[in-house]
């Protein structure tokens, strides 16, 4: 397959979107307490840690659930085929090509979920004070992406928006109060 149909191929657009979703949801999660102190501010270094840790998660996350989902499909094939032996097609051809698909597309939402969760951290440091301008622009992003998804599959625009602006919203609440990565 080369890069212009790998590209094009939705599932790939889907395990990106998700990753860049995850990765702002956890940065936010995570690090919104250390943002509101004062004096703890982002770092480049607090966005690395922050990354890696959102990143292994959403590839062990993903992994799992891509290659549940493909082997649920090889099984269902196989009753629909009225094969008289079970997981005869996970030991084909197809079952290594299921393994490597759903490694391919956890790979790319942990490499957009190490980027997302960089985002929201790389906007506070960048931005002048308060942090909560950093904040409050990854909580757009997130409206953004909420818009980019119902466009993707004709949903109601204004409320995907608005779905993904309370969820970071939520999360960066939840954070905040549990200052995870806080200096305390």
């Amino acid at each position: 397959m080369n890069f212009r149909k790998w590209i094009e191929n939705p599932s790939i657009w889907l395990d990106a979107t998700a990753g860049v979703v995850d990765g702002i949801l956890t940065s936010l999660t995570l690090a919104t307490g250390r943002l509101l102190q004062s004096g703890g501010g982002a770092s480049i270094g607090l966005g690395v840690r922050v990354g890696i840790a959102s990143a292994l998660t959403t590839l062990f996350v993903f992994f799992v659930a891509h290659y549940s989902q493909l082997r649920t499909e090889l099984t269902r094939a196989e009753h629909q085929l009225s094969l008289l032996s079970h997981g005869k097609l996970v030991a084909t051809r197809l079952g290594r090509r299921s393994l490597w698909q759903a490694l391919e597309g956890a790979c790319v939402a942990c490499v957009c979920g190490f980027i997302g969760s960089m985002a929201p951290l790389l906007l506070c440091a960048g931005l002048p004070p308060p942090p909560c301008i950093g904040i409050a622009a990854s909580i757009v992003l997130l409206g953004i992406l909420g818009v980019v998804l119902a466009r993707s599959f004709y949903g109601p625009i204004y409320l995907w928006a608005i779905i993904m602006m309370v969820g970071g919203i939520t999360l960066a609440y939840i954070g905040a109060q549990l200052n995870i990565a806080g200096t305390s």
